[in-house]
């Protein structure tokens, strides 16, 4: 939804109701398909990428019995992180292999005929199969902090989160 205000024109059909700062809003409908421009925007200009998280089974006590690593598919995009947003951010020097990624807040996934919702969390691991596939070997970023959510006043729309590099290949 826009503001359209009221401006001055040649004509004599301008009539101001209660000020001459009169305004009105127009019936673009930005707010309700913003989440469908955004996945979009990251299916368009991004890629389908492998999560994988380690779910740890506890005892009684708290130790650990077993870790069993849960595989996810879902779609983002990198950039690269500039100066201005290591200064903004404290991220401190250059580090090589730190980066940018945007997703959705929440991903489905329909096995069996029952859906299921789950969202990235730091400490998760992305792989980039196709990021090296000329050498052979894979990339692989780690989420190490969720930056910022983007909102609109009824529902959130996207995320952005620090990745690191766990191979320190590339950039």
């Amino acid at each position: 939804m826009g503001i359209i205000l009221t401006k001055y024109g040649t004509s004599t059909d301008v009539v101001f109701g209660t000020s001459k700062f009169d305004y009105s809003y127009d019936t673009d409908d930005w707010p309700t398909v913003a989440e469908a421009d955004v996945k979009e925007i990251l299916l368009e200009a991004g890629d389908v990428y492998y999560f994988s998280r380690q779910v740890t089974t506890e005892d009684g006590l708290g130790n650990v019995i077993t870790i069993t690593p849960t595989n996810y598919r879902a779609f983002g995009m990198f950039q690269d992180i500039t100066i201005k947003d290591r200064q903004l951010h404290d991220m401190g020097l250059a580090v090589p292999g730190n980066r940018k990624f945007y997703f959705m807040p929440s991903y489905k996934l329909t096995s069996g005929g029952v859906e299921s919702t789950y969202e990235i969390k730091e400490g998760d691991i992305i792989t980039d199969t196709k990021l090296f596939t000329g050498l052979g070997s894979t990339g692989q970023f780690r989420v190490v902090k969720i930056l910022k959510q983007g909102y609109l006043p009824s529902n959130e729309i996207y995320r952005v989160a620090i990745v690191k590099n766990i191979n320190l290949d590339g950039s």
